[in-house]
C-alpha cells in the first residue's frame, strides 16, 4: 500500500510517525521545498536538534542514488540541522550508502525494511 500512496501522503505519513516520538514537526510546501519535506525538532533539556527530512516514495526497483543523498547532505550543512534523514519506500544505490556510511552522525538513510518497522511500531 505503500507504494500506492499519493506522494504528498507518504511525507503526511513519515512526518506523523516523527510527531508520535516527541517532534515538532513542519511540512514544507509540496513544491520549492528547499530540498526537504519534514522539519522535525526534538526539544529536550540537552538542547533543540533539527532534523531535516526528504522523503522518496519510489517503487521497490526504483533505487535512490547517491545524487540525492548528496543533496540533503548539502541542505543540512547550510541550515546547520543535526541531522539528514532520506526516508524511501525503495533502497539505495552503493554509491549512496558509501557516500552516508561515514556521516553517520549526520545523515541516515532509512529503507522500506525500517519503514515496515516503524509501522508496525506505530500500531
Amino acid at each position: 500500500m505503500l507504494y500506492e500512496l499519493d506522494p504528498r501522503k507518504f511525507e503526511e505519513l513519515v512526518a506523523h510517525i516523527f510527531q508520535i516520538q516527541g517532534f515538532d514537526i513542519t511540512l514544507t510546501p509540496k513544491t520549492r521545498d528547499g530540498g526537504r519535506d519534514i522539519q522535525a525538532v526534538h526539544k529536550s533539556s540537552l538542547g533543540n536538534m533539527l532534523y531535516l527530512i526528504e522523503c522518496k516514495r519510489y517503487q521497490s526497483s526504483n533505487k535512490v542514488g547517491v545524487e540525492l543523498v548528496r543533496s540533503l547532505y548539502g541542505v543540512k550543512q547550510s541550515e546547520r540541522a543535526t541531522m539528514g534523514i532520506l526516508v524511501t519506500t525503495s533502497s539505495f544505490t552503493k554509491d549512496a550508502l558509501d557516500f552516508a556510511s561515514p556521516l553517520k552522525y549526520e545523515l541516515s538513510l532509512r529503507d522500506y525494511e525500517t519503514l515496515k518497522k516503524w509501522l508496525k511500531d506505530y500500531k
